[in-house]
């Protein structure tokens, strides 16, 4: 088993700065303090660290009912019901479909499913988005060094 302190993340939450850096209009960028672009990078940081917990959770989840459901059915598919059914796959959707358990399984199985659709490669979108916030604050440093350089001169 994996030691406790493992699974700090479990304790985040995110910040309500994720909502303001999502939401974010890029034509005020100039506008924005370094220490705000900081801010959403960390917050966005800590979101990111959030968002695949909760998705990995869910996988867990899907597969857990996924291994239900497949256990279900092979308890209740009998020769007798192949037969009658003509195929597994036929017996297999009529017991889905009038056994309230297993339609109820199924359906939970298809919402999960279709939110993981919903949310894949966001992951992805939100890492390249704090990565656009860091370009600006290595943009910012190398603008103040090169003034100061040219003061030098």
């Amino acid at each position: 088993m994996l030691d406790k302190g493992v699974f700090a993340f479990k304790g985040i939450t995110p910040s309500n700065l994720v909502d303001v850096a999502l939401k974010f209009d890029p034509n005020r960028l100039d506008q924005l303090p370094s220490i705000d672009v900081s801010k959403y990078c960390a917050s966005l940081g800590q979101y990111l660290i959030y968002f695949k917990y909760e998705v990995n959770k869910l996988k867990a989840e899907l597969v857990k009912k996924k291994k239900i459901l497949n256990d279900s059915l092979m308890m209740a598919l009998t020769k007798e019901t192949i037969k009658v059914h003509g195929t597994k796959t036929a017996a297999t959707s009529f017991l889905i479909n009038t056994v309230p358990d297993l339609s109820k399984l199924d359906k939970e199985i298809e919402d999960m499913k279709e939110e993981l659709t919903l949310v894949e490669g966001i992951d992805k979108t939100v890492a390249e988005f704090i990565m656009v916030f860091k370009r600006e604050l290595t943009r910012r440093e190398q603008e103040l060094y090169t003034a100061r350089t040219e003061r030098r001169m």
